[in-house]
């Protein structure tokens, strides 16, 4: 906790019960009851209607400071206990908006509801707030109060329509998120936002949905300790910055990192060994000079692999467009039906994808170029897919045909031939041709590029078995004149042996060389690969976990992943569903489950059944789908499989995660639930563009952050 506090009194510890504090929140999705029938946005559009269905659910009736039990709300009643058991029950009121009731004291007695602004679209939110007078409540309700909290995310901050009539002596402080500070004006009054994201979240381990709730009570417990500190807050909201910034540090290290790695033959070349790294040892990389091409940005591109979806997609009856053609129809996730933005600044496309489909080149180029095909105005990086031909002695291109396909084609960006140099190609005598024979590709490719007068910019490839190797790769890529350089096969590398590499590597860049890492995008070392020059990397990793990964397939943008509920198609008979009609299922049976677990879904998301019995009916479906790999049903097997998927579907549907999200698939009423649905391409690919976005978002906070210190540094 905080050091040192000032020791000079304003007020003594009696006078704090006359500075009226209260604390706005919002209601919570998860609550103490949650019966089958709980209240729908209809019921509140009809009195007598309410009155009724509320007295059916009168025996799970209790105060709305009871009632929600969302992580969020459970900390903040926290620190609010924590104030009143010291100073007494006068000294901080709590209101709640509520999605139903509206604004409304912790002691009002309700009963369960489904309902939240989060589900909402814009409008919606608006048009729903005015029906409960949510501004005009909230400008009644501050009248009174001295310090006011607010802690809400952003479709309930909206609902606020700020600004309202405030005065001088009032001071508040809004805890908000950065897309949420434009919905924000204290009017007369003193304001203080603290704008918090994943970075803050991760400064003080917590979860981001409870941040707010996590912070009240860190707050409440200060001034428990430290009487006046209300006081000052209240004259000086400020001190509340210093108060935050002062708190001990939890361990400030990515998540992503082990400590205890084993080191690969790629290492130095020595045998394999067990390495334990301290967090010392990862801060010691932080503590080395930045690299001297800091004020170039940073970005992030997306390996083009054909990653597209059926624009008009019927999901209730499972059908396509009608007369679609999956290649022409067919759109990718920046286009504007999909997103009004792209969640990432380029494209990276592969020779070897393009080369895969016949026709693919002739449909680029009959569409005007690489850009005009994908439809993306962004910059394009082109390279030759080493990954394609790594178990050929050389590779199949030469480097006058990749120089006129990257210019034919208009590809803003071309990457010199290489060679992989990973696994059994790492071995002596294989890996030093591949090294020397990727350095004379990448001389030859600058040296032509400059002698024809080529338009696209030229980007060689580093590869290496070692720190050392890399550097020196890097070190005579400048000397050739290249001012973009790319690390190539280290896609699988563990990150501290990647930063091991960059240590060595970045010695060697000068301010204008601009430094791309092929196919890592790790969120959490960020810091650490800006630190040591990285300005540009590539990652399809949050896309494809959406239906490669085991159990992480839904991201959010707490860093938190949700397994997808597996609903298989029994018409399209995959392989667990050939083995049940072998094993004398009956395709009628399986149809009847199969659609039940779908209507199940999409009730529970309106709020019309309970998690029980929604469970229920997804389970009874998915403990048929048991199928190891030799197609024998093991019981005990089966009996863990159902455990697991019982636990994770449940930690799924307890949060409802898709509700909170703000992208544009999860707000779009057609996709909605269908997102977390593990069921065919138009869902699966839709759930991995929403990854994408989470992704693009982190990425984008820690920018901000990172422009941010920098700015500081310079003042």
């Amino acid at each position: 906790m905080t050091k040192s506090i000032p020791t000079k009194t304003l007020v003594s510890t009696s006078t704090i019960s006359r500075l009226r504090t209260l604390i706005i929140t919002s209601c919570t999705g998860k609550k103490l009851h949650n019966p089958t029938n709980q209240l729908i946005i209809e019921d509140f559009k009809d009195t007598e209607r309410l009155r009724e269905r509320t007295q059916s659910l009168s025996k799970f009736s209790c105060p709305s400071g009871q009632m929600y039990t969302g992580l969020q709300h459970l900390r903040l009643m926290e620190g609010v206990d924590i104030l009143r058991s010291r100073f007494g029950r006068e000294v901080v009121d709590v209101k709640i908006i509520s999605a139903a009731y509206g604004l409304i004291p912790e002691d009002k007695v309700i009963v369960p509801y489904s309902v939240t602004f989060n589900s909402m679209k814009n409008d919606e939110v608006y048009s729903w707030g005015n029906y409960l007078r949510i501004h005009e409540d909230f400008q009644q309700e501050i009248v009174e109060y001295d310090l006011i909290f607010v802690l809400l995310g952003d479709k309930y901050l909206r609902t606020l329509k700020l600004p309202v009539e405030t005065h001088s002596h009032q001071t508040f402080i809004f805890f908000a998120s950065n897309e949420s500070i434009n919905y924000i004006d204290s009017g007369n009054a003193k304001l203080l936002t603290l704008t918090l994201s994943n970075k803050s979240a991760s400064r003080f381990s917590c979860a981001l949905v409870g941040l707010k709730g996590h912070l009240l009570k860190l707050i409440a417990t200060e001034i428990s300790r430290y009487p006046h500190l209300l006081d000052s807050i209240y004259n000086n909201p400020e001190t509340l910055e210093s108060l935050l910034n002062n708190q001990p540090n939890p361990l400030e290290l990515p998540l992503g990192i082990s400590f205890s790695t084993e080191k690969s033959s790629n290492s130095k070349n020595k045998p394999h060994r067990k390495t334990q790294y301290t967090e010392e040892a990862l801060r010691s990389f932080l503590e080395l000079p930045q690299a001297i091409n800091q004020h170039l940005p940073m970005q992030y591109l997306i390996p083009e692999w054909d990653d597209k979806v059926d624009a008009g997609y019927d999901f209730l009856q499972d059908k396509f467009s009608p007369n679609r053609n999956a290649y022409k129809d067919d759109i990718y996730a920046h286009d504007h039906k999909i997103y009004a933005q792209p969640n990432y600044d380029g494209i990276l496309v592969s020779k070897i994808v393009v080369d895969k489909r016949k026709s693919k080149r002739d449909d680029i180029e009959a569409a005007g170029g690489i850009q005009k095909y994908l439809k993306f105005s962004g910059k394009i990086m082109g390279d030759c897919g080493a990954f394609g031909y790594i178990k050929q002695p050389e590779p199949p291109y030469n480097t006058i045909e990749i120089l006129d396909y990257y210019e034919r084609l208009g590809f803003n960006y071309g990457v010199s031939i290489d060679h992989l140099i990973v696994g059994p190609f790492a071995q002596p005598g294989i890996r030093e041709k591949r090294y020397n024979l990727t350095l004379q590709n990448a001389e030859e490719f600058i040296s032509k590029h400059q002698k024809i007068g080529y338009t696209f910019t030229p980007i060689g490839v580093a590869q290496g078995w070692n720190p050392e190797t890399y550097a020196d790769a890097v070190k005579k890529l400048v000397e050739m004149g290249y001012d973009y350089i790319a690390i190539g096969g280290v896609a699988r590398t563990p990150t501290i042996e990647i930063l091991e590499i960059l240590k060595e590597v970045y010695q060697h860049l000068t301010p204008d060389t601009r430094l791309h890492l092929f196919g890592v995008g790790r969120i959490d070392a960020l810091p650490y690969f800006r630190h040591l020059g990285v300005t540009s990397f590539d990652s399809a990793s949050p896309l494809r976990k959406a239906w490669f990964d085991a159990v992480e397939n839904y991201h959010t943008l707490s860093g938190k992943a949700y397994a997808a509920v597996r609903i298989p198609f029994v018409d399209k008979q995959s392989q667990r569903i050939k083995h049940l009609l072998s094993s004398g299922y009956e395709r009628e049976t399986l149809k009847q489950l199969e659609q039940e677990a779908l209507k199940a879904i999409r009730e529970y998301d309106k709020g019309n059944i309970s998690l029980d019995e929604c469970l229920n009916k997804l389970l009874a479906y998915d403990e048929l789908l048991e199928l190891p790999r030799d197609g024998k049903v093991n019981p005990v097997a089966k009996a863990r499989r159902l455990r697991q998927h019982t636990k994770l579907y449940r930690e799924l549907l307890e949060v409802k995660p898709w509700q909170e999200c703000e992208c544009q698939i999860c707000q779009n009423p057609d996709y909605r639930v269908e997102t977390i649905i593990f069921r065919g391409n138009d869902r699966n690919r839709r759930r991995g563009f929403h990854n994408t976005y989470i992704f693009y978002k982190r990425f984008q906070e820690f920018i901000k952050t990172e422009n941010s210190n920098i700015n500081i540094t310079k003042e």
